[in-house]
């Protein structure tokens, strides 16, 4: 090798340390674990920001039946809150008793066998890889919405915000989350404020409102138990990311289980809080879709005005709701390292780079986004149809393997946490099917075809080992 290629090779090392930071030793591994605080914008950005298109996506299908349906926002929400607390207390037993982190992949491989496990594997990668191309997708979409002179740029502006995301976590978690804290606190804070001035005392409410109302001067449909149904499994998408916290035990500082746990709480309290602040203001102000406006940005612009509040906030959940990306960049990494682990996945996956990080995992999630990203054009309407099938696919099996590890192991009270988490189940499962149906034809066929792929996949990778 000339001294000329050695110089190059070692500016480019030089170059690429400036990017992601120094080599780290084993040792140093400790300085890339998170605090329950760091948890929530390492790995929770992603059920947080939901509240930007949960709610809307229940108000969209109630507006089917015009006007008169949008009153069930509330208890549909109401429902929704009941299964994430379902779910909360279903993941903080997975924490406890797979501390290895996995989350539906651990469960499904301990109770369920190893061919469900394949299953649960293969819809946590479709859903990861959905999480990054949505939570990118709406962010941007949320920022064309304030600024349209953008729109033209809807696919650049995705992938620019990817690969910062992926760079970010190429240098370690905590790194990403702790430069994703102050937008994450941020926002918490903000909305909340916003929905308890809006609560107590709107100032905003009486102001004219962008756009023109999309409601149905006739319902097109009429209020049944199906259309109950539809509005419930697509406001079910308020609770995808619940998962990332026990998927990613091992990134948490010791006692990992005990830190993990709180996160998963603080999340609950959190989200809970805001999806219920956002549903009441919503029936109350008779909230439907409106042309060129979110239903958050109705809610916001109402309880604020259209003033600097609401535009520092708005500008707030676009960082944020694009930064929600960075839960998938915790959890597929560590999720591959276990497959390749158990020979599903080339071993190159459970290597660290010289970050300490699982950077194969990274790149692949990456690729995976951006193709994504392309093929819809950075459109979230297109992706939100795939979305909740694959994330709530893991939900049912994690629940229903938990069934089974309560009955095998009977610990105290064991029969109350089956009956939890077989509830918790057959909601799920019901919520599933009624995304595979009512959206089918909409894109979520390619779910139905991507799942068994993967599986297909790590079967065929298992043999060649």
């Amino acid at each position: 090798m000339t001294s000329r290629s050695v110089g190059n090779d070692t500016r480019g090392r030089s170059a690429w340390n400036v990017l992601i930071g120094r080599p780290l030793r084993s040792s140093d591994t400790s300085k890339q674990q998170i605090t329950p605080v760091e948890g929530l914008s390492g790995l929770s950005l992603d059920a947080l920001t939901s509240v930007a298109y949960g709610p809307e996506a229940i108000i969209v299908v109630l507006a089917l039946a015009g006007a008169s349906a949008l009153h069930l926002v509330l208890p549909i929400t109401i429902a929704i809150i009941g299964l994430l607390t379902i779910l909360v207390f279903s993941y903080r037993q997975v924490i406890d008793a797979y501390p290895g982190g996995g989350g539906a992949y651990a469960v499904s491989r301990a109770n369920l066998g190893a061919h469900a496990s394949l299953v649960a594997g293969g819809s946590l990668v479709v859903d990861y890889t959905l999480t990054v191309a949505v939570s990118i997708a709406a962010g941007v979409g949320s920022l064309t919405s304030a600024f349209p002179s953008l729109t033209p740029a809807t696919v650049p502006l995705c992938l620019a915000i990817l690969a910062v995301i992926t760079l970010l976590n190429l240098r370690g978690l905590a790194d990403s989350a702790r430069a994703f804290l102050l937008p994450t606190l941020l926002f918490i804070v903000g909305l909340l404020a916003i929905i308890a001035i809006g609560l107590v005392h709107p100032l905003g409410l009486n102001g004219p409102q962008p756009g023109h109302s999309l409601l149905p001067a006739h319902g097109l449909q009429v209020v049944s138990i199906l259309l109950v149904l539809k509005a419930f499994s697509a406001g079910c998408s308020a609770l995808t990311g619940v998962e990332a916290i026990a998927n990613g035990v091992p990134l948490f500082r010791e006692p990992r289980a005990r830190r993990a746990k709180r996160t998963e709480v603080m999340l609950g309290v959190i989200l809970g809080a805001m999806l219920l602040g956002l549903a009441v203001l919503a029936r109350r102000w008779h909230i439907g879709p409106r042309s060129g406006q979110t239903v958050l940005s109705q809610i916001m612009g109402m309880a604020v005005g259209r003033h600097w509040a609401y535009y520092v906030v708005s500008l707030t959940i676009t960082v944020v709701l694009a930064l929600a990306a960075n839960t998938s960049f915790g959890g597929l990494p560590i999720l591959a390292s276990l497959l390749a682990r158990d020979d599903y996945l080339p071993h190159l996956f459970g290597l660290r780079g010289d970050r300490q990080v699982f950077g194969n995992g990274i790149w692949v999630l990456s690729i995976l986004s951006a193709g994504l990203l392309v093929a819809v054009g950075g459109n979230t309407n297109a992706l939100i149809p795939l979305f909740a099938i694959g994330v709530f696919t893991g939900f049912t099996l994690s629940q229903t393997g938990l069934v089974v590890h309560w009955w095998r192991t009977r610990p105290a009270r064991w029969h109350y946490r089956a009956v939890v988490n077989g509830v918790g189940a057959c909601v799920t499962l019901l919520a599933t099917l009624i995304f595979l149906v009512t959206k089918f034809q909409e894109g979520a066929w390619v779910v139905v075809v991507a799942i068994p792929t993967f599986v297909l996949l790590f079967l065929r990778i298992h043999a060649y080992y």
